[in-house]
């Protein structure tokens, strides 16, 4: 008997969510939301905050294709004259920086640590050759 009405019960709720749209749902006055709301299962949305509404554009904005090229840059290619100053910006960069490495006492301290199995293998080689 309970399996029944359980049955008759969930098909007939399964009829009337079916039936109704999405569009519907979403009405105040919609008796089924009405009901759902009674039940705990439904709410009605918060009115957005001040700040919200005023963020939000004022018209809803184009359509914007997915796959659209990237702008032009607003600066055009370096010509071979603007490269070579560029690099040559570059390198004077790269020698104050190592200027400034090399009279700082650690620094140079690990660079000599690092370049020393280097030096010491260039040594050895040449002894190997003789014998």
């Amino acid at each position: 008997m309970f399996a029944a009405s359980a049955a008759k019960w969930a098909v007939a709720s399964a009829l009337a969510c079916g039936l109704t749209s999405a569009a519907a749902a979403q009405q105040a006055d919609n008796p089924l939301k009405t009901g759902m709301k009674m039940l705990g299962f439904a709410t009605d949305a918060p009115q957005a905050q001040d700040f919200v509404v005023k963020s939000r554009p004022q018209k809803e904005p184009d359509y914007i294709p997915i796959f659209q090229p990237p702008p032009e840059p607003a600066k055009k290619a370096l010509d071979d004259k603007g490269l070579g100053q560029l690099k040559g910006d570059l390198d004077s960069v790269e020698k104050r920086a190592d200027a400034l490495r090399a009279s700082f006492p650690p620094a140079a301290k690990a660079v000599a640590e690092e370049n020393a199995p280097k030096a010491a293998k260039t040594k050895s080689t040449p002894a190997a050759a003789n014998q």
